[in-house]
């Protein structure tokens, strides 16, 4: 078993992933170039990789990011892949200098944000938290 990150494009990732994170309430435009977005390929068997999720970001001012569109399909969830590809955005983010991160959350994202230190600033009307996090 293993996966493979790597940054795809707007246009690849909206054509592989927009259909099925709308379902879940997940936002992604179809021209929002200023997004930079990570992809996972997952594989069992290390010859057969099926592309299991991305997640993506924006940078706003001063050292804010934004992230934006986690998602992982839904027979790959419980596979670690959705760690490895926070990490890897983390990564990428804390590199860059950031000061301060900011997401929109829905009920299946909010955990993994809690977890890693993010504070809830409010909560819209269809239930979508507004999270932060100063680094």
């Amino acid at each position: 078993m293993s996966t493979k990150i790597y940054r795809i494009e707007n246009d690849a990732a909206y054509l592989c992933f927009s259909k099925e994170v709308k379902k879940e309430r997940v936002a992604m435009k179809k021209k929002d170039y200023d997004t930079i977005y990570l992809a996972a390929q997952y594989t069992q068997d290390d010859v057969n990789y099926e592309l299991a999720g991305l997640v993506g970001w924006q940078q706003l001012k001063n050292q804010h990011y934004r992230f934006k569109t986690d998602f992982v399909y839904e027979q790959f969830r419980g596979k670690k892949i959705y760690s490895d590809l926070w990490r890897s955005r983390m990564n990428v983010i804390l590199s860059s200098g950031a000061k301060k991160i900011s997401a929109y959350c829905t009920d299946m994202s909010l955990p993994k944000y809690l977890k890693e230190g993010f504070k809830v600033r409010s909560i819209s009307k269809n239930g979508i938290k507004y999270v932060t996090k100063i680094i």
